[in-house]
């Protein structure tokens, strides 16, 4: 198949896309914190300071791989001077965020597909040099926030994915994939590093003789839908020039709500255990109530022992409420009964978690005929609100629920490299 053939859809589409990859993202917020620490070789640790989830241009170049126990590498990276990082999720959240305000300046149609990543709109017809337009965005980030980024710009999200890779390594940190070069970077990508394929498909197409995404895009579609299914086809057309995937600029509401930590110490007290799980119930009622939903039912589970050492196991059980709920004081009450029921003394506690599920509009609820704890739900339903704007305004838990008000917090993951205090943009 040739180029013409590849991207005929150029000439006949209204719009283009483009991808905005903010690069070692988590590397470039902590450099936001420490200035100090731009050029510098960093990386970011998981919970409990137990992995990397991201590195440095320049540790990357010392071959450390993405999710390495740090343990293992502790010393080496000691040797070489690099930086270490505990991951501070919520304020990287938080830069995310101004990222995302920045980007809808630009686009009235704008999908946070990640943390780090987004896609928008960029209308021909309103925008005749895509690439000095992308250029200007990458500018403003820079300018009003800090964060570097690779913009890539295609006819579809799956071509904006390898255009954005590309630019990472491009002077200008834009690339636009064009007639003059769509052949020749699908002719030098593996198939492995197409979005969509992933490791065990593309190994099997690797076994049949398809190496590189421009071998895949030349393979017949009724052949790539036998070995993939329909999402190969999609994936295949896409790299066609074909939109076969759609901007989600409103995404839909979750299904469930799930929250759960690995936590710092081993607990043995039953008062430890349920702090812990209120300190996720506070999370995942945040979450909830800023969809507007009420939840019919939530599970509990708490685990023992550690999953490597193989000595663990998991102790839970589940609970539907009688009207769904949504403040935090009736979660709490919930999780409560639970623990007491399913809690057993002599095991050391590592993990808990809690998940919310069977969800209701909370704008069209149906109430109960005769219901004598109506008024006392409704004030649960307004603290949980009040203490989420002030939250929204003062930062995580400038409130929350007293029995968390205890020195020794040991439900609390281990941080030992956390920077020193928030960003202020």
């Amino acid at each position: 198949m040739c180029g013409e053939q590849l991207l005929g859809c150029y000439d006949r589409d209204e719009f283009m896309l483009a991808l905005v990859d903010c690069n070692n993202f988590f590397v470039s917020c902590e450099r936001l914190y420490r200035p100090y620490l731009k050029d510098k070789p960093v990386v970011i640790l998981s919970n409990n300071d137990g992995c990397i989830i991201a590195r440095s241009n320049e540790v990357k170049a010392m071959g450390i791989p993405m999710g390495e126990p740090y343990f293992r590498v502790e010393q080496f990276l000691k040797s070489r001077g690099v930086v270490v990082c505990s991951g501070n999720l919520v304020s990287y959240k938080e830069i995310s965020n101004k990222v995302m305000a920045v980007l809808s300046q630009f686009s009235d149609s704008l999908e946070a597909y990640s943390i780090d990543e987004a896609f928008f709109n960029l209308p021909k017809n309103a925008i005749p040099d895509p690439i000095a337009y992308s250029v200007e965005v990458r500018r403003q980030l820079d300018r009003q926030i800090g964060i570097p980024v690779s913009i890539g710009i295609a006819p579809t999200k799956t071509l904006t994915k390898l255009a954005s890779s590309k630019a990472k390594k491009s002077e200008s940190g834009v690339m636009a994939l064009t007639r003059n070069n769509v052949v020749s970077i699908l002719r030098t990508t593996p198939v492995d590093d197409v979005w969509g394929i992933g490791y065990k498909n593309a190994e099997k197409l690797k076994r049949c003789g398809i190496i590189t995404a421009l071998d895949f895009v030349r393979k017949d579609p009724v052949w790539i839908k036998k070995v993939m299914s329909i999402k190969g086809v999609i994936t295949q057309y896409e790299l066609r020039g074909q939109p076969c995937i759609p901007l989600v600029t409103e995404p839909a509401p979750p299904k469930s709500i799930q929250v759960s930590r690995t936590w710092g110490q081993k607990i043995t007290s039953i008062d430890d255990v349920e702090r812990a799980i209120i300190d996720n119930i506070l999370k995942a009622g945040t979450l909830l109530r800023k969809d507007r939903l009420m939840a019919g039912a939530m599970a509990v589970y708490i685990r023992y022992g550690y999953r490597h050492y193989g000595d663990c196991g998991y102790l839970t059980d589940d609970l539907y409420f009688d009207e769904p709920v949504m403040s935090d004081m009736e979660f709490i009450a919930a999780a409560r009964a639970i623990i007491q029921k399913i809690f057993i003394s002599g095991y050391q506690y590592t993990q808990g978690g809690i998940i919310l599920c069977n969800f209701s509009d909370a704008n069209y609820r149906q109430m109960a005929l005769f219901d004598d704890r109506l008024e006392q739900k409704e004030k649960y339903e307004r603290l949980s609100s009040v203490t989420d704007e002030i939250n929204k305004r003062l930062g995580c838990r400038a409130i929350y629920p007293a029995t968390l008000a205890v020195k020794d917090k040991p439900w609390k993951p281990n941080r030992k490299h956390l920077s020193p205090g928030r960003l202020k943009l």
